[in-house]
């Protein structure tokens, strides 16, 4: 928190950089958008892929201004055009990655940014830090737009329920901590302006706590959405069936489940294997040597991974803790067969497109069971219904302009209203 308090010049070269941009009154309003998020890096996956669509969408208008916030090893700011900046706030790593996932701490340095560029809307990408302050500054009279709550996913399916059914004393756990602290959290949840979410079935369950809330679906890059579908086989019917996972290769991607499943699957002669990301267990695959496994590592260009999805029947997404699930609409976009966990981002998007393949998280035999369930399902009709999915959430670049219309439309009714 010192940090930010002890530079001075933070502030002031802030509101120097956002001064140079006029702010339209009349006519259709010119907003400005300040974007934290501490869960973005530039390698992180899906966030990566999402907040860049992003800053890309703010670049080509000239509508609005955006500023994203987001952690690193110390304070720096960028222009990336006359639109768009990016802000980096001091977090320590939390990963053995040291350009990966930082936990972002110099609150006063989020501060400063926040007075220095004047934001109409703020929106937080996670409840619990970020969140907190800006529901404090608002209280105090320090910010007096629009707040709002970007919502990936239920923490209290996703982190708390499945703690509270586990093990010993379920049901002390229940009424001692799940209850009081969900009723705490969609309390605090309450206080936000708006909360947005991705999925239909989110956002009936938090219309349920009373929360103010629109969907917005999450977009897909549009390289998975504009070339058709490659053929697929109605079954496996003795061929080989070819099984996917795409992400980093971390425990909170549910790695373990991987690492746990692959051996049983390549057990079966007609079944092959890849893995392709990077991370902490990156060394376990490297040197896995079977004929029917294939470990790529990290694939950046697109063209390659929507190849490699192509080339495949079923997508493993086990990661009980994922926010975005990005790579699952991606896997749909191009006709795979999904299977992911019961919590998360993944969880919620599933949900929302009635899949029969959703497994209890963190569990391997039921993982490894819905992988054999999806082995035998009617490939064409799974690849027509995921299409058909992915189809309505749009490509990000219309999930972008989505979500600037609503920013923009709440905001010019507040000022009517004033």
């Amino acid at each position: 928190f010192g940090r930010g308090l002890m530079n001075p010049n933070l502030g002031r070269q802030v509101a120097t950089v956002l001064d140079e941009t006029p702010r339209t009154q009349g006519g259709r309003k010119s907003f400005s958008f300040l974007d934290i998020n501490t869960f973005f890096s530039r390698r992180a996956g899906g966030i990566r892929a999402f907040y860049e669509a992003r800053i890309k969408h703010f670049s080509g208008q000239t509508d609005h201004r955006y500023v994203l916030v987001h952690p690193g090893s110390r304070f720096s700011w960028r222009d990336s055009d006359q639109n768009v900046s990016t802000a980096e706030i001091y977090g320590p790593v939390v990963s053995r990655d040291p350009s990966g996932y930082r936990f972002m701490l110099d609150y006063a340095g989020v501060y400063r940014v926040i007075r220095g560029s004047r934001p109409d809307v703020i929106e937080v990408g996670e409840p619990w830090l970020s969140g907190l302050f800006c529901l404090l500054i608002k209280k105090l009279g320090l910010y007096q737009g629009l707040l709002v709550s970007y919502f990936h996913s239920d923490p209290i399916l996703t982190h708390l329920l499945p703690w509270a059914n586990r093990g010993a004393f379920q049901g002390l756990r229940k009424a001692a901590v799940l209850r009081p602290l969900a009723s705490l959290f969609y309390r605090v949840q309450r206080a936000y302006d708006l909360t947005v979410v991705s999925s239909r079935v989110m956002q009936r369950r938090l219309e349920d706590e009373s929360v103010p809330v629109a969907v917005v679906p999450l977009g897909i890059p549009r390289i998975y959405l504009e070339v058709p579908l490659a053929t697929r086989k109605a079954s496996a019917n003795g061929s080989e069936i070819r099984c996917l996972f795409v992400g980093r290769l971390n425990v909170e991607k549910g790695i373990q489940l991987i690492r746990d499943i692959v051996p049983r699957l390549l057990a079966l002669d007609y079944v092959r294997v890849t893995v392709i990301g990077r991370g902490g267990a990156q060394d376990f695959f490297a040197g896995l040597n079977h004929p029917r496994f294939d470990f790529r590592g990290f694939v950046e260009d697109p063209v390659d991974v929507r190849k490699i999805y192509d080339d495949h029947d079923i997508l493993l997404a086990p990661g009980p803790f994922e926010s975005f699930g990005l790579a699952v609409v991606e896997g749909m976009a191009r006709g795979l067969v999904v299977v992911g966990p019961d919590t998360g981002g993944t969880g919620e998007l599933l949900r929302d497109a009635n899949s029969r393949f959703i497994f209890r998280a963190n569990d391997s035999d039921d993982f490894l069971r819905t992988v054999m369930r999806a082995m035998e399902c009617d490939w064409i009709e799974e690849a027509a219904a995921a299409r058909e999915f992915a189809l309505k959430q749009g490509t990000i670049d219309l999930a972008m302009k989505r979500i600037a219309d609503l920013y923009v439309t709440r905001l010019s009714g507040n000022i009517a209203s004033r």
